[in-house]
């Protein structure tokens, strides 16, 4: 059986207005402060803070844009906590008020539309999220170019959109066209780079591309750039660990694999916490990796941990907690 490997679709940070006003000095502050505590991983600080930034904006003398830039930050970090029907909503009225504020072509629109169809991505809501992708990808050439990292970073998303939907000849090129931009524009060692290598990798093996593709090679150096960037213990780290162990798993080298799946749990666990979609997944692909040295015991009460979790932070009917019950039903009938 495949192991169920996560996908990171990056999320563009909405940015500040270019000039400063009366009343906008806290807003400021507590927005960047909220910026730092999201990159660190510091995600029910970073939305403390954003709610204070929110507050602020009553003393805004022209608060439609703020308002916009702080919703569309406050969807990110519930996307990230693995709250979904909050950040959804966040994120669509984040579009509404950079429609009403801005203009269809304004670059802050086409971030909040890439961000809402990313979220609407991870809830399966695929037909939605195309076209948003798709007109946010426009826009974004448009104003920044076709070479910049913001383009990167949409064209990595619908990437993604078309690899869910078995579209890899779509797929791979706009993944290895987002893999270069960034390497260009960004550096070879953002982590940026190191997502966009991931999902490469991935895109490699479900379409059955990997043989003749050092996938091993694409996660070991994404893994690297994620623990020179953010340390040992970071959800970005236990994500390049996990998408590791899948790939030796693969290759059937279940030691290897075992030992990265209980790092990456571990990490997820003191970062996220024991309710987190995230760490669903892993749950679920350590099950695999146990049932594979006969430890079908431990990997059983692992999935059920792993249903449990999808179950209330994804919901019933997502395709991720439906194949994680099938697969647990299966084990029942095979008397695991």
């Amino acid at each position: 059986m495949r192991l169920s490997n996560r996908l990171l679709a990056l999320a563009l940070c909405l940015a500040f207005p270019a000039s400063a006003f009366a009343g906008e000095e806290e807003w400021i502050r507590y927005s960047l402060a909220a910026k730092r505590a999201t990159s660190a991983a510091n995600y029910s600080e970073a939305e403390r803070l954003l709610k204070l930034a929110d507050k602020e904006i009553a003393t805004i003398a022209t608060p439609g844009t703020y308002r916009g830039i702080t919703l569309g930050n406050l969807s990110l970090v519930y996307k990230a906590k693995g709250d979904y029907p909050n950040a959804e909503v966040c994120a669509r009225q984040a579009v509404e008020i950079m429609q009403k504020a801005g203009r269809p072509d304004d670059y802050a629109f086409a971030v909040a539309l890439s961000n809402l169809a990313g979220i609407l991505k991870d809830q399966a809501k695929l037909h939605d999220a195309e076209p948003m992708y798709e007109g946010s990808l426009a826009i974004i050439e448009k104003i920044r170019g076709s070479e910049s990292a913001a383009c990167a970073t949409v064209t990595s998303n619908l990437a993604l959109h078309y690899m869910r939907q078995g579209r890899f000849e779509k797929a791979i090129p706009l993944q290895e066209k987002a893999l270069e931009i960034y390497e260009k524009v960004l550096g070879k060692e953002h982590p940026d780079v190191a997502i966009a290598l991931g999902n490469l990798a991935e895109s490699y093996k479900r379409s059955d591309k990997d043989k003749d593709k050092d996938c091993v090679g694409l996660l070991e150096r994404a893994l690297k750039i994620m623990q020179k960037v953010y340390g040992e213990e970071h959800p970005s780290v236990a994500t390049a660990l996990d998408n590791l162990a899948c790939f030796y798993a693969d290759k059937k080298d279940y030691e290897n694999a075992l030992a990265l799946e209980l790092k990456a749990v571990a990490i997820y666990e003191k970062t996220l916490g024991p309710d987190h979609p995230d760490l669903a997944i892993t749950l679920d692909n350590l099950c695999e990796v146990y049932q594979k040295l006969d430890r079908e015991e431990e990997g059983r009460k692992l999935r059920m941990r792993s249903l449990v979790i999808s179950e209330k932070t994804l919901g019933a009917a997502h395709p991720f907690t439906l194949s994680v019950k099938e697969r647990l039903e299966k084990m029942h009938k095979a008397g695991l």
